[in-house]
Formats: structure tokens, C-alpha cells, sequence
């Protein structure tokens, strides 16, 4: 480690004008989380009424979802380790083709049975594996800039909010739900497939760099960041370390609270709104309108993250999630109302992935990200899981989607008061420029 860590710092400290390969990693990441999460997660909204209409109903179809959600949950634990030991270009090659072929097969389910196998399978290890590389790597090319670089890597999240749920919809009214679900699976791969070739590794000493890249303007930031690269070496622990602690445990409670609310309010957008009386065609762009604000929340927290106690402004996050919910309640449904809902709710939803990304390398360091976020993943994600079909249940059972909006603002504001809990450690002090 000293070996790499000195090779680093001669590089670290040399001009250069190259751009830092860290934004590189960035920009792969921002391309990867568009593709993935656009697709499996925007577009199921998009695709839950026809799928639903095609086999037997709302709950039915949630199982799919449901399934795929509890296998990422366990598949999340091994695929961290192969990231922390190889890096996350192989995994995310893998996955690309993983998530492809399983998107072609879902056009030729012909049953609730088969939607669920090919959602469990190709689908939920592709995603997972295109998805968890991107913030370990980011972490790790990443320190005192890790906000900033999150924020932009994490916006890609919600612009594949912006740009595949009104193309599937498009997709699907033009060429039917089967051939929508074929081209977006060719899509997965000729898009993730080029970056992550040609960009993606493992770590900044791999390069002779240090995380943060850009050559310090004086000896005082040079000194600063070289602390800081210091620090997160030494407060890293490994992740059977980490789930002994209460910051682990504090999280997963609050990112599982928060997480399980948002993907069931953005599930069924689409469907709550066609149930108010909305063209289909205008909820997809509403909902690709609330990703759009998701980009603007990603950047804006992530420029938080770098300045103030990120345990705060998680709080804030999830209080202003369950302010936009409870417009989204509002007997008034308006078009005021629902730009309301859009701009507040959108910009909100979008902190989520930041800063709980973000929130892992504050508590836990950079050496071991991979498999602690592979260690949290299955209680978020196993949350997301039974709260998905849950909403399904309910609006089929009593035909309306309030009992589980009501339970998603509760769950809100739950986790603001957990994530208040968290222990970070002490920010570092950024050197004095007197000299003497």
C-alpha cells in the first residue's frame, strides 16, 4: 500500500492537463445508471398496465417485479466482493448482456410465471451488475470532490427517467409492449457496452494517480488533499466491521424506509394518473418531467454533500419526499397541483442514490465500498421488493392508491429521524494559510 500510495502522490503532484480519468468514470457511470435504472425501473411504470392487462392484474404483475427486486438483494453481497477485489468493468460486460437478453425473452413471456423467471434472472443480475460498480468506483476515484462526482454520476439515474419513459411509451403505442421490450434490450447493449470497455477501472493508484485528480493550487489544498486520501485509508473498515455497527444498521433502516416509498410512487405514476383520467401518453411525459427534476435534485445534494453534515441534509430529503407525496394526495388535482408535486417530489426523490452512496463512504471509507454497499443492498432492496406488490395489492383491493400513499409519507418521515442517527466522523479541518 505505501509502494502505490507513493508512485501516487508523485503523480498527484506533477502538472498535467490531461482531464482526470476519475471524470471518465464519472461520465460511464452517468451513461450506466441511465441505461439501467431508466429501463427497469422508469419504463416498469410505463409497461405496468399493459403487462397487468396481459396477465391477470396489478398484483400478479408486481410479483415480477417483486422477484427481481429479493435476487439483486443476494446477488448484491457477492457481486460487492468481485468489485472490491477485480474492479466493475468485467461485471458491468456481464451485465450489459445479462440485462439484454433478458429484456428480449420478457417479449416472448406468455404467462405472469414467465415474466417473473425472466425478471428474477437475466434481468435482476444484469441490473445489479451494471448498477453497484458505479458508486464503488466512483468512491474510490473520489474524496474530497465525492458529493460533486456522485451528484453528476447519480443524475444518470433520472435522466434515464427523462428519456426512457416517454420512449417506451412512445415504443409501445407505435409497436406494441413485445417489440418495445426487444429494441430497449438491443439498446441495454450497444449503449453500456462502449464506455465501460473503454473507461472503466478499478482505482485511481492503478494509474499512478490519487482520488480527486486536478493538481492542488498551493502546498495548503495539496497538503488537504493528501489528508484526506490518508484519512480514508485509515477509517476504512472491512464490511463484517461495519455490519457490527450502529451507523450500518441506522442506514439500512433509513435508505430501506425511503427507497420502498419511492419506488412505489414512481411505479405507479403512470397507472395513478391514467386511474385520474390521464392520456397515457401525457402521464409518461409527467413522469419522465419528475426524473428531469431528479437530475436537478442529484446535482443540487451532491453540491450539498462536499459542504454540510450530509446526515442533515439526508433529513431534509426525506421530509420534502413526504411533503410532494401529500400532494400527490391532494383531493385537488389540478395541473397546478401536480407541477407542484413534480418540481417538489422530483427534486427530492432525486437526493436518494447520492447521498446514500455518498453516506457509505463517509461512515465506512473507500477500500471496502463495494462490499458494504453490497451488504446494505438486500435490506433496501428486499424493502423496494415487498413494497412494490404491496401497492399493487392495496389499489386492486380497495381501488385507490391512498392507504399506501398515506403509509409512504409515514415512512418518510421515519427515516429522517433514523438517518439523524448515523455517526460520521469528524469533518477534516482544512489547513491554515498564515505562515509563520
Amino acid at each position: 500500500m505505501h509502494v502505490v500510495y507513493t508512485h501516487a502522490k508523485r503523480a498527484e503532484t506533477s502538472p498535467s492537463t490531461r482531464i482526470f480519468h476519475g471524470w471518465w468514470i464519472v461520465l460511464t457511470a452517468f451513461v450506466c445508471f441511465g441505461v439501467n435504472t431508466g429501463i427497469v425501473f422508469y419504463t416498469w411504470s410505463v409497461f405496468a398496465t399493459p403487462l397487468a392487462n396481459a396477465f391477470g392484474g396489478h398484483a400478479r404483475v408486481s410479483a415480477a417485479y417483486g422477484c427481481m427486486q429479493l435476487v439483486s438483494a443476494t446477488a448484491g453481497i457477492y457481486i460487492g466482493r468481485l468489485v472490491d477485489r477485480h474492479g466493475g468493468r468485467w461485471v458491468q460486460v456481464a451485465g450489459g448482456l445479462s440485462l439484454g437478453l433478458g429484456l428480449l425473452l420478457v417479449s416472448h413471456a406468455r404467462s405472469a410465471l414467465d415474466l417473473c423467471l425472466c425478471y428474477g434472472l437475466p434481468i435482476a443480475l444484469g441490473a445489479s451488475c451494471i448498477s453497484l460498480p458505479n458508486n464503488a468506483a466512483v468512491a474510490r476515484w473520489f474524496v474530497a470532490k465525492r458529493g460533486r462526482a456522485l451528484g453528476i454520476s447519480t443524475a444518470g439515474i433520472s435522466a434515464g427517467g427523462i428519456v426512457f419513459a416517454p420512449l417506451a411509451q412512445h415504443l409501445i403505442t407505435r409497436y406494441g409492449w413485445r417489440t418495445a421490450y426487444e429494441l430497449l434490450g438491443l439498446t441495454v447493449i450497444v449503449v453500456v457496452l462502449p464506455p465501460v470497455l473503454l473507461f472503466m477501472r478499478r482505482d485511481p493508484a492503478d494509474m499512478g494517480l490519487l482520488p480527486d485528480g486536478e493538481p492542488a493550487a498551493d502546498a495548503a489544498q495539496r497538503g488537504l488533499s493528501l489528508a484526506a486520501f490518508e484519512r480514508e485509508l485509515e477509517r476504512s473498515v472491512r464490511p463484517e466491521v461495519a455490519m457490527k455497527q450502529r451507523s450500518f444498521w441506522y442506514l439500512a433502516l433509513a435508505f430501506a424506509l425511503t427507497m420502498a416509498g419511492l419506488a412505489s410512487v414512481l411505479l405507479y405514476q403512470v397507472p395513478l394518473l391514467i386511474d385520474r383520467g390521464m392520456p397515457a401518453s401525457r402521464a409518461s411525459l409527467v413522469l419522465g418531467a419528475t426524473a428531469g427534476m431528479g437530475v436537478v435534485g442529484k446535482l443540487g445534494f451532491g453540491a450539498l454533500l462536499d459542504r454540510f453534515d450530509q446526515r442533515r441534509i439526508a433529513a431534509v430529503c426525506f421530509l420534502l419526499q413526504a411533503a410532494g407525496v401529500l400532494l400527490l394526495l391532494s383531493p385537488t388535482h389540478g395541473a397546478a397541483v401536480l407541477l407542484c408535486y413534480v418540481v417538489l417530489y422530483g427534486y427530492a426523490m432525486g437526493g436518494n442514490a447520492t447521498l446514500q452512496a455518498s453516506l457509505i463512504g463517509e461512515a465506512f471509507g473507500r477500500l471496502h465500498y463495494g462490499a458494504i454497499a453490497g451488504r446494505l443492498m438486500p435490506f433496501v432492496v428486499a424493502a423496494q421488493a415487498l413494497g412494490v406488490p404491496i401497492t399493487g395489492y392495496l389499489r386492486d383491493r380497495t381501488g385507490s392508491y391512498v392507504p399506501a400513499l398515506g403509509a409512504i409519507v409515514v415512512a418518510s418521515m421515519l427515516a429522517a429521524v433514523v438517518v439523524l442517527r448515523v455517526e460520521l466522523p469528524a469533518p477534516l479541518q482544512r489547513p491554515s494559510a498564515s505562515r509563520t
